[in-house]
């Protein structure tokens, strides 16, 4: 009898715990008993009922997060999970931890369920460790972070940025990121001394590297991850070139992830020459169409048995940009590779930056497009690498930065890197460029851009002996002939596309009387520009001219009963507004058209004396 007795005490013992082991533990967490919860968890009374049902325990824990706990609170829950995940079976507590994060969307529980989890795949580490459990849990963590919202588009420039890092939804994410990065440093630190081998055709290094560079395509693409030298680094900062040198040195060499780079050949942005004649197309605007359908079809790639999916572009394209646009892993770039091959290599990843339409992408785009051409030599890039697609999509995204970006410090950008452009290409090359834009830009601004640099480009060939032919002769011709154009012949409006004619008057002007004895041959023009181009802008002059002369003359001298007259003025109808201040608007109107008509007898004088 004394034998049954004790084996019913000790039954009765072990049925304590599991009664009452999860409201005591609720208890001494709501009076501020920290350590006494630990202490009880910890039992030497309570480790067989653990070892077999402390999985019941993590759903009752893990709401005490709901609980307005303070700091030494919640780190107490973690510590309480981190002791089941060391001794609950680890297949199972994966999946009740998991699950616990699935059903809890908040960040706190995101952060405090991490080491858990960390806990419980420490136990399964070893020299032939399954991927599959591994990449379940890092695809499912990436998952939670990358649904988080993060805002985008403020309008923030220069040093107003640094008020990101005060931004509540920003900083939350920030910490969540800095949290997983965390998270992985073990794997990282097992890896690389070999600890930690997974079994599978992929080398573990580069298993744990692709999975870190997930978390490039999102949140760290989309947050500001920037620092000029002699700044003060955030803490995000550090731990993007913490988390870069990870991926960097488990790599080895991380320009081996060029060949994961896509290059889209679906739309051709800029022509060749002999497409001179044809119409402009649509150039970088047509692309965002199918944007987000090849951003999904890259992120969404096919996953190998060991679970990996295909690195996204836009992922690569940061990660680049903390590497070489931020200098992040310099002790783990080889410098044994040419300039020319690591810009050429690039350049759709810069494509892929600039087709984004959120400010922290575009800036980075940019500002690894910075880095990458400053260390090219000018006039020595090959104009054969102008042939790829991704490469000419290029200056066009450019082009729609510094037009319609709403950020002006991203403009600024974008027209400094579109003149630094111009200029590491040798003469061919620039030649070539030059055409294109030519015939695809149809923004009388930034053809004005173009054609300033076909001036500087006819001034260097001036000087030199003898000439350049890629700038003389029939090329110049044709080149020309583009410039001296009007989109819609004499029915084009003046002042809209003023910004491209008085360029193009200047330039003849500069020409006809800096060669004057036509060494470049352009004396071979004259007829295109006399029998063409003259007469079609003094027409549109004087239809324009005659248009506003008869709306200021109603505005005024007013009658009764006249009809509404609606004015354009490049391309926009004035708005309702006070006779005075239309009649300014007109009179202005009147004066640009004024402008050009003094430029264009200019340039037909210059034209006449070379004749």
């Amino acid at each position: 009898m004394a034998a049954v007795s004790d084996t019913e005490v000790a039954h009765g013992q072990n049925d304590v715990p599991q009664k009452d082991l999860g409201s005591d533990l609720w208890e001494k967490m709501k009076n501020g008993d920290y350590e006494g919860a630990l202490s009880e968890i910890k039992e030497e009374r309570h480790h067989e009922y653990l070892v077999g049902n402390s999985l019941e325990l993590v759903p009752i824990i893990t709401k005490l997060l709901a609980e307005n706990l303070d700091l030494d609170g919640e780190k107490c829950v973690q510590d309480l999970l981190v002791y089941i995940a060391s001794v609950a079976n680890p297949k199972e507590a994966v999946l009740v931890f998991l699950e616990e994060l699935e059903m809890n969307t908040s960040s706190l529980h995101f952060r405090t369920m991490l080491q858990p989890i960390h806990a419980t795949l420490m136990r399964q580490v070893s020299q032939a460790t399954r991927a599959v459990t591994f990449s379940w849990v890092f695809n499912t963590l990436y998952s939670r972070l990358a649904a988080m919202n993060i805002p985008t588009n403020l309008g923030l420039e220069g040093k107003e940025r640094k008020l990101l890092d005060v931004h509540p939804e920003i900083k939350d994410v920030s910490r969540n990121f800095e949290c997983l990065v965390d998270f992985y440093e073990e794997f990282y630190h097992k890896v690389i001394n070999g600890d930690l081998v997974w079994s599978g055709k992929t080398p573990s290094r580069e298993y744990l590297a692709m999975f870190l560079l997930q978390l490039y395509h999102k949140p760290l693409a989309y947050l500001d991850v920037y620092c000029t030298d002699g700044e003060a680094e955030n803490s995000l900062y550090r731990t993007s070139a913490h988390l870069t040198g990870m991926v960097a040195d488990l790599l080895l060499n991380p320009f081996k992830l060029f060949s994961y780079i896509v290059w889209d050949n679906s739309k051709r942005v800029l022509v060749s020459e002999g497409d001179a004649d044809c119409e402009r197309e649509q150039t970088a605007d047509d692309e965002d169409e199918d944007k987000d359908v090849h951003k999904e079809e890259e992120i969404e790639k096919e996953k190998d048995t060991s679970g990996i999916s295909e690195v996204s572009q836009l992922s690569l394209s940061c990660f680049f940009y903390c590497a070489l646009g931020q200098n992040m892993a310099s002790d783990c770039l080889p410098q044994v590779y040419s300039s020319h091959y690591v810009y050429l290599s690039c350049v759709p990843l810069l494509v892929n930056l600039l087709k984004e339409k959120e400010d922290p992408l575009i800036h980075k785009g940019l500002i690894l497009a910075t880095r990458l051409l400053g260390k090219i030599e000018e006039k020595t890039l090959p104009s054969a690498c102008l042939e790829a697609k991704a490469h000419s999509s290029f200056p066009q995204l450019l082009i729609k930065t510094m037009i319609y970006c709403n950020n002006k410090e991203l403009r600024i950008l974008a027209l400094e890197q579109f003149k630094h452009y111009f200029s590491k290409f040798d003469s061919t090359g620039r030649r070539k460029l030059i055409h294109a834009l030519l015939v695809t830009i149809k923004h009388a601004g930034a053809l004005g851009l173009v054609i300033h640099e076909l001036k500087e480009n006819v001034a260097f060939s001036l000087k030199q002996k003898p000439i350049d032919p890629n700038f003389s002769g029939k090329h110049l011709i044709k080149l020309t002939k583009l410039v001296c154009s009007l989109p819609d012949a004499e029915k084009t409006d003046l002042l809209e596309w003023s910004d491209c004619i008085v360029p193009a008057l200047n330039f003849l002007i500069f020409i006809f009387l800096r060669d004057r004895d036509s060494a470049s041959g352009i004396k071979d023009v004259v007829p295109y520009l006399e029998n063409a181009y003259f007469p079609q802008i003094q027409k549109g002059l004087d239809l324009s001219r005659c248009h506003y002369e008869l709306k200021l003359k109603e505005l005024e001298h007013p009658r009764e009963n006249d009809t509404d007259v609606s004015v354009y003025i490049a391309g926009t109808m004035l708005p309702s507004m006070p006779v005075e201040q239309e009649k300014s608007v007109v009179q202005t109107a009147i004066c640009s058209l004024d402008m050009i008509q003094c430029v264009l007898v200019r340039a037909k004088e210059v034209v006449d004396k070379a004749s």
